[in-house]
């Protein structure tokens, strides 16, 4: 049966209106009807670079919310008709798996229900964020501080600092600091996020753009910081989280995209530290991202973790999609945006 979908066919060419065949789902998947997808920055350098897809005819968005519309064999967590959201695999089924089409298939263990208290657009803005996160934090490909209880050491008493905590990214990384039990959690973003910021658990925040903001991170954790996860650095710009860390105690910094730690930062950590690189994706890390799906609903339900802040584009436009990816290439401020491929062409905010 044929459906709409949203297609990149040249790397840097603009995203177009086809026609496509709707996926069947294999074992251990489902069938969504799309009520909403995310598009995040990767989705930009997907388009534009080649990131995690493969041409032509790729689909871009992993954030999923929607209508279980059939389901594979081996399912028997969800049925027809349920509300659920998921992160659809980059690496696997390919577009049968994206989001800016009407229907996509979506493995069953790495997908949960909706809770009844949240709308699709506002479980839609979790799957990509949260895990890019959790990863980070929990994963020993990140901080490794272990899942569902810290299995290192009591953290209690153990700071952390988040590099970019007012992105999406770095709201849900406070949060997961939060729960796994850090004593003090130091947000570095906009004050224009402090109040946020707080309220999702953080115990400081520090202007990120104040000239002296390593001494005033200093000032609160003196040299005893050892973790630090960073949502933003590129380039040699590392050097400064990693400045951060501890010159006495060995210390772990994570980070969701490489970079570079010049000779002179790495000197002056005479215990040295330990860089790791993220990769924020269900799929590949099912050890701990299994029982995140697992326990997602419940924690949005306590309040554990929160939805975020949106805009919607409802219907696959191609103009307004392309422009969105525009401002992700181009540094320009983006609320979350959410695609509604099954709607009516119009844009809202949830604001």
């Amino acid at each position: 049966m044929p459906q709409n979908a949203l297609v990149v066919n040249e790397l840097g060419g603009p995203l177009a209106l086809v026609e496509r065949a709707r996926p069947s789902p294999l074992a251990g998947e489902v069938l969504v009807r799309i009520e909403a997808a995310g598009l995040n920055p990767h989705d930009q350098k997907g388009r534009d670079n080649g990131l995690f897809v493969n041409l032509p005819g790729a689909i871009l968005a992993n954030d999923i919310a929607g209508l279980v519309e059939s389901v594979g064999s081996n399912v028997t967590k969800f049925n027809k008709g349920d509300r659920i959201f998921g992160q659809s695999s980059l690496l696997g089924r390919g577009p049968d798996a994206a989001g800016l089409q009407q229907y996509c298939v979506l493995e069953a263990d790495v997908s949960a229900h909706i809770p009844p208290s949240i709308s699709f657009e506002e479980a839609a803005t979790i799957p990509v964020n949260a895990i890019a996160s959790f990863v980070a934090i929990s994963h020993s490909t990140g901080l490794g501080v272990g899942f569902p209880r810290v299995v290192k050491e009591s953290l209690d008493k153990q700071n952390i600092v988040i590099v970019g905590g007012g992105t999406s990214t770095g709201k849900f990384a406070v949060q997961f600091a939060k729960l796994a039990g850090f004593g003090g959690i130091i947000a570095l973003a906009s004050l224009a996020s402090e109040d946020e910021l707080r309220e999702l658990g953080a115990t400081h925040v520090v202007d990120r753009h104040a000239p002296d903001v390593g001494a005033r991170v200093e000032t609160l954790v003196g040299d005893d910081l050892i973790y630090v996860v960073d949502m933003v650095s590129r380039g040699d710009n590392q050097s400064f989280p990693v400045s951060l860390l501890s010159n006495t105690q060995k210390g772990e910094y994570a980070s969701l995209v490489p970079g570079k730690v010049t000779e002179e930062t790495a000197k002056l950590k005479k215990a040295g530290f330990e860089r790791k690189g993220v990769l924020g994706l269900s799929h590949k890390h099912r050890d701990i991202c299994v029982p995140f799906w697992d326990n997602i609903s419940d924690w949005i339900v306590d309040g554990t973790v929160k939805v975020q802040r949106y805009a919607v584009v409802d219907g696959l436009d191609a103009e307004k999609v392309n422009a969105l990816l525009d401002c992700y290439r181009d540094g320009v401020p983006t609320t979350k945006t959410l695609i509604r491929p099954n709607k009516l062409f119009s844009v809202r905010d949830s604001t």
